[in-house]
């Protein structure tokens, strides 16, 4: 942390509460895992960090708090993956003494007793008093080197970190079952807060919306996405995990004692994908390099080749590409060279050959494509030359037109320089 900023920290050897499948899984999915970042704090606010460099993660949590579930293993992967990751702690007083001392005890279960949010949402964990401690933490990122910020917020961290992309620029948000629409609970506009984001989101809402999952709003068609997209079109992402229950990301397939959202190796599968799903969102928005990312090379795009006619061959000509008839092909030297004359409606050229198979290829009647050709001067006359980064091979269908041997290309002579 940079000279000047109020801030205190210590090592935190002990092993953390998650703990998930069995040992020698993948890391964030081992069975046990040791956190390798420090806490530390500003302005009274603690958070746990780890990794180092200009491009920062913030990671909000979901209501279990900065140390709920698989939160900190998360982080320590994203830091491995060459992110400067901070993980706040924001809710307090923490409920029934938290995890770790913030947010919701590990056992709490949301799904008897989600009623006892509400007026948390509303008070002491109301954006109003939580996106002022993320502000801070951000203040400390920056002191700290950080240029270029993302943001993961999971469940209730998506809706408070959607308040604080209304103010601090970030390159992207994203968030795996999001729960923005505590905004529509809590009296506001949920429509209003997506449209003052001040950068896209990947939102991976969980479970079918119809019974009992992650609102249609986060849906390509839901109201939510559509507000993004009018801001940022084309650079938003929608992905439905719906075998997925809510929470399933930090808090699915953890160590039994605490409240699950689901277990099984179809929830850790689901939680490699979304990381990979993470990590692909923030290499588009350049907070990520693909490579240390563990992701696969981009697919090299090949452009679809332009054809062109024969008349149009001049000297010096490259990268031709060319659908032909094959009119003749006569053996120069035996074993070695082959003379072809192909052609198409326009004229016909001479081909210099030196592989038997492109010969065989080019029997009187056959039809030829020919890619990334190019022509040299034989004795002041244009010839054809198929070398190592050019193909010559039959066409996929038979052409429809007989070669139009009274423009021959290779007929004019050329005056050497």
């Amino acid at each position: 942390l940079a000279r000047g900023l109020p801030h205190a920290r210590s090592r935190v050897p002990r092993t953390s509460a998650m703990s998930c499948c069995p040992t020698g899984a993948v890391g964030y999915l081992e069975a046990d895992h040791v956190d390798e970042g420090s806490v530390r704090s500003i302005d009274g606010i603690s958070y746990y960090h780890v990794g180092s460099g200009p491009n920062g993660l913030l990671m909000v949590p979901d209501v279990w708090g900065w140390n709920g579930g698989r939160t900190r293993a998360l982080a320590d992967d994203f830091a491995k993956k060459g992110l400067s990751v901070w993980v706040p702690k924001l809710l307090l007083p923490a409920f029934e003494g938290g995890t770790d001392g913030d947010g919701l005890p590990p056992s709490f279960d949301v799904g008897a007793r989600g009623s006892e949010l509400g007026p948390l949402f509303g008070g002491d964990w109301s954006q109003e008093k939580v996106v002022p401690k993320l502000q801070a933490v951000v203040k400390a990122m920056k002191s700290a080197g950080v240029t270029k910020i993302g943001l993961i917020g999971f469940c209730y961290g998506a809706w408070v970190g959607m308040h604080l992309s209304k103010t601090v620029d970030m390159v992207g948000c994203a968030s795996p079952h999001p729960s923005i629409h505590i905004e529509s609970m809590v009296g506001g506009d949920l429509v209003a807060l997506a449209s003052a984001s001040k950068c896209p989101w990947a939102l991976f809402p969980a479970g079918d919306p119809k019974d009992g999952g992650d609102g249609e709003t986060y849906d390509a068609e839901g109201d939510l996405f559509k507000a993004l997209e009018e801001k940022f079109k084309g650079k938003n992402v929608t992905k439905r995990y719906p075998t997925m229950r809510h929470g399933w990301m930090p808090r699915g397939a953890i160590k039994e004692g605490q409240f699950m959202a689901g277990s099984g190796e179809e929830v850790q599968a689901a939680v490699k994908e979304c990381m990979v799903d993470l990590c692909e969102f923030f290499v588009k928005r350049g907070l990520m390099r693909r490579n240390r990312a563990g992701l696969p090379p981009t697919p090299i795009k090949l452009k679809k080749p332009t054809f062109v006619k024969v008349d149009t061959i001049e000297p010096e000509a490259r990268g031709l590409n060319l659908m032909l008839k094959a009119v003749s092909c006569t053996e120069t030297e035996p074993g070695k060279a082959w003379d072809a004359v192909l052609g198409d409606d326009t004229g016909i050229v001479t081909f210099s050959l030196r592989s038997a198979d492109h010969a065989e290829a080019c029997k009187a009647g056959s039809s030829v494509r020919v890619q990334n050709a190019r022509v040299v001067i034989v004795k002041g006359f244009i010839r054809v030359v198929i070398d190592k980064w050019a193909v010559l091979k039959p066409a996929d269908a038979p052409v429809e037109f007989e070669p139009k041997s009274s423009k021959d290309v290779s007929a004019t002579e050329y005056e050497l320089a």
